[in-house]
């Protein structure tokens, strides 16, 4: 995957490659060059060939450091543009993912594989276009000069590479998996975090704060310990490595001394050579770096390839697509054919759902809650697919026609839709580029345009991001202008009113039939004024339907629609009562 994305850049990378090999060079040179000056120039005594020599050290030794930052700041760049296209990728990819997609990866595991998998991506290009050249070119011409200057000593190297090698493979064979878990561990603390985050009131409330800090501290444990796991693992190599590495400098220092000694090997040979053990001893620490962040970046990008690499959902997939047709009032606007549906492919969640919506008629759905109301309407939309049956939209089956076709004529409301951080013009607008009279006729007939008008800016005050610093009915409410503004052919309103008043509620569907006596409305709902005046209302039990029909008909044939009915309307104020009088 990696390689896919740093292709664009071959060129940048290639310039940087070449501008690390001659950095290193220069540094690489550098201890042959002071061998010289030890062994040859200085017993000639010449002050001018000392300072002549040792000029060119410090021009290397600039040059090497110029040449250095120029390709650090290359390899930041390239890193950055690279590891943005991955980002950007798989937002796009995590966009198109279907719901069940969705489910089987978590909105948790999604925000940490765009976050923190991404960051451990950038660590490890930044780390390999910085250092992996570097690490590779002082290693190479460390042994060769190495080798160059001293067979003998040099045997001690070659001695040392062979266990090297071993450990590294063998810690990197072991921490692999173990960087995963962590990663999966990461997850199911962000879900929690999530979780918190957003129901931090409600804990509040029930006093449930110790129960929740115990939750986050068993997920923020795991993650520990995962951590600890891998981390032990590489925590060996370090020190292994150090040990190895010491130990044959201690080695080469004795037997080059010896060597000194019988006058084999002159004092700035040996110099050199151990200038040359520690350039390796340092590029094997940077290696041993690479090696750790390779590491973490593998698990990070497996788990980021799994979500770009994820195939089309079937249920994204349009079978025949043909074109939908035009309103006809003959052919039902929607059709639910012995629908039956389960998410978990076990117990259907909804079973042998029937009924026809003709155009401009309203269907409400009302029953308990996890009855299968908003899974009726997600089927609807084509958030999943149906197990058994179809859903015929103007007498076409929904999986034959595109997702663009069908979004067209739906405008969709539910109950913990989302209001992002922006003005409420770019809220209610969505990138459809109205103007701002349709935007405030909508608001209008929302009942938002007063609430709206007493806000600084009115459209173009800013909300917080999902609309925190607005009551629940003003976010409702501001979600049907949304909903309006678009003038929907079919409008879905899946308990969408249930943070407002019953004088709201009233002036809401009052509004609907005034200024939408064209459009077709399903009503998902827990109150029956919200549905009383529609022209078929289905009463779920179970997920399946227990009876259908009028507010008039139920009330006589369906003994749970009448036990709420009478509950609620029951217990609604003289005024209230008028109100609906009024609204009839």
């Amino acid at each position: 995957m990696l390689i896919k994305y740093m292709s664009p850049y071959k060129k940048r990378i290639v310039i940087n490659a070449i501008i690390k090999i001659f950095a290193t060079l220069f540094e690489v040179v550098l201890p042959v060059i002071l061998a010289h000056i030890v062994d040859e120039i200085v017993p000639l005594e010449n002050k001018n060939l000392v300072v002549i020599w040792g000029v060119m050290m410090i021009v290397l030794s600039i040059s090497a450091w110029i040449l250095n930052i120029i390709a650090n700041r290359m390899a930041s760049k390239t890193s950055s543009d690279a590891i943005q296209n991955i980002r950007q990728d798989l937002f796009e990819r995590s966009m198109r993912l279907s719901s069940k997609q969705i489910d089987k990866i978590s909105v948790s595991s999604l925000e940490s594989r765009l976050t923190s998998d991404t960051y451990v991506i950038h660590r490890f290009l930044g780390a390999t276009l910085r250092m992996g050249i570097r690490a590779v070119m002082l290693f190479i011409g460390g042994v060769l000069f190495s080798i160059y200057l001293s067979p003998k000593l040099s045997m001690v190297l070659i001695l040392l590479i062979i266990p090297l090698v071993l450990i590294i493979r063998y810690i990197f064979k072991k921490a692999g998996p173990l960087f995963r878990q962590v990663q999966s561990n990461l997850d199911n603390m962000v879900q929690v975090i999530r979780e918190n985050i957003r129901g931090i009131k409600v804990s509040k409330a029930l006093d449930k704060t110790e129960y929740e800090k115990s939750r986050y501290m068993s997920s923020n444990l795991q993650v520990k310990d995962s951590e600890l796991a891998a981390v032990d693992q590489m925590a060996i190599m370090s020190p292994a490595v150090n040990t190895i590495l010491y130990g044959g400098l201690s080695v080469v220092i004795i037997w080059g001394a010896n060597l000194v000694g019988n006058g084999e090997l002159q004092v700035g040979v040996i110099m050199a050579f151990l200038s040359y053990f520690i350039q390796i001893t340092n590029s094997l620490m940077m290696m041993n770096r690479m090696f750790n962040v390779y590491n973490r970046s593998s698990a990070s990008s497996k788990r980021i390839e799994e979500v770009i690499n994820m195939p089309i959902d079937e249920n994204q997939v349009v079978e025949n697509e043909v074109e939908l047709p035009e309103s006809n009032s003959l052919v039902p606007e929607i059709e639910f054919r012995n629908v039956t549906f389960s998410y978990l492919g076990k117990k259907p969640n909804v079973k042998n759902i029937n009924f026809k919506l003709f155009k401009v008629q309203t269907l409400g759905i009302m029953g308990a809650t996890g009855s299968g109301k908003s899974t009726i309407i997600r089927l609807l939309l084509r958030q999943y697919d149906v197990d058994q049956g179809e859903i015929l939209l103007r007498g076409i089956n929904i999986k034959r026609l595109s997702n663009i076709q069908a979004n067209k004529i739906f405008g969709s409301v539910f109950q913990n839709d989302f209001l992002f951080k922006g003005s409420i013009r770019e809220n209610i607008d969505f990138g459809r580029n109205l103007d701002d009279k349709r935007l405030l006729e909508a608001a209008t007939h929302a009942q938002a345009i007063e609430f709206i008008n007493t806000k600084d800016g009115a459209l173009d005050f800013n909300l917080a991001s999902k609309g925190v610093n607005l009551s629940g009915g003003q976010k409702q409410r501001l979600l049907l202008t949304r909903a309006f503004a678009a003038n929907p052919e079919i409008l879905i309103l899946d308990d969408s009113s249930s943070a407002l008043d019953f004088k709201t509620d009233a002036n809401l569907r009052k509004a609907i039939s005034d200024y939408y006596m064209d459009t077709t409305s399903i009503i998902v709902a827990q109150r029956v004024s919200s549905v009383i005046h529609a022209d078929n209302i289905i009463f779920l039990n179970n997920g399946e339907i227990l009876d259908s029909g009028t507010h008039e008909q139920l009330i006589i044939s369906c003994e749970p629609y009448r036990e709420i009915a009478s509950m609620q309307l029951g217990e609604l104020s003289e005024e209230s009562f008028e109100k609906e009088a009024i609204w009839n």
